[in-house]
């Protein structure tokens, strides 16, 4: 893997860097979050502007074909301001599915979400939470998919089910405010929102269906794959802001006459965090060195840095 950032990835990151500087101001976000708002509507133009919407998308579909380096690169300046915006629900999980599936009805959905008109969630029926039941004419959605990330207000949702009679995964497209879709909304920790799906008789035509079988099991887990990287790359990002917060903390905090970042005591778990977080992003590369490698040693690396990053997180 080439450590040394091409031009446009130095772009990437430097541009995600200001960005965050204007838009993830604490005061700024807790206003937002007091409104009710999963995220900054004014940033989430900025993403479209910037073309950060797009860098998931492949170029034959009209977007940039950024790789999983230059999404992480973005990912972790975005961590850096715990950002909330829904890049890895509506573009990188669901857009790019679409995409790779090769959906005849993916134009007008993609060119939405590239523009930030339109946002679409992930609702995975996990289990047999979720059951496609054939019927004439079509199909018919019956279950409940919880807490769908980013699904307030989303225009669309990737659904995968579980066909009821062979059990094989079904992707399938709904749109929101389909007859039978209910749903309840809420905030979660980060102030981003949240909505648990339910699905009575929700009615699908054939040209619903995105993909079944082995290849919709293949497209999911590749999304859930490229997704998990997003967040992990974020939360690298966001380790290393809460060290330099915590230094600067440090250096001027005082007690008993002298900064606090004087004590060994303090010193050391500040030690303790910085290397944490530089075997996180380590391990972050390490599985960003995977990503074209083939599945079985790509969902491997990315599970360890999964682990990894989680537990480094607790450091």
């Amino acid at each position: 893997m080439d450590f040394d950032l091409s031009e446009e990835q130095v772009m990437i990151r430097d541009s995600a860097e200001r960005a965050v500087r204007e838009y993830c101001e604490l005061g700024r976000r807790r206003e937002r979050i007091a409104r009710g708002q999963g995220f900054d509507p004014a940033f989430w133009e900025q993403f479209a502007q910037l073309g950060w919407i797009a860098l998931a998308v492949p170029e034959e579909e009209g977007g940039l074909g950024g790789g999983m380096v230059d999404l992480a690169l973005l990912m972790i300046e975005l961590g850096r301001g715990a950002s909330s915006e829904p890049i890895v629900s509506s573009t990188l999980a669901c857009a790019r599915l679409l995409a790779e599936a090769g959906w005849h009805g993916r134009a007008d959905w993609i060119e939405g979400t590239m523009t930030g008109e339109r946002r679409l969630a992930l609702a995975l029926g996990e289990g047999d939470g979720l059951v496609l039941h054939n019927v004439a004419g079509g199909a018919v959605l019956h279950g409940a998919c919880p807490m769908v990330f980013d699904g307030d207000g989303a225009q669309g949702y990737v659904v995968a089910a579980r066909d009821a009679v062979n059990g094989e995964r079904v992707l399938a497209l709904v749109a929101a405010g389909a007859a039978g879709l209910g749903l309840e909304t809420y905030r979660l920790h980060d102030g981003s929102r949240a909505a648990d799906l339910r699905f009575a008789g929700v009615a699908l035509d054939d040209g619903a269906v995105i993909a079944r079988g082995e290849v919709g099991d293949e497209l999911l887990g590749d999304a859930l794959v490229a997704a998990s990287l997003a967040c992990q790359a974020a939360a690298v990002g966001s380790m290393e802001a809460c060290i330099e917060l915590c230094s600067d903390y440090a250096a001027t905090r005082a007690q008993f006459g002298q900064p606090i970042g004087k004590f060994q005591a303090i010193q050391h778990m500040l030690a303790d965090m910085l290397v944490a977080s530089h075997n996180a992003r380590s391990v972050l590369y390490f599985a960003l060195s995977r990503c074209d490698a083939d599945r079985a040693a790509r969902d491997a690396a990315a599970a360890l840095a999964s682990r990894a990053i989680g537990k480094a997180g607790l450091a």
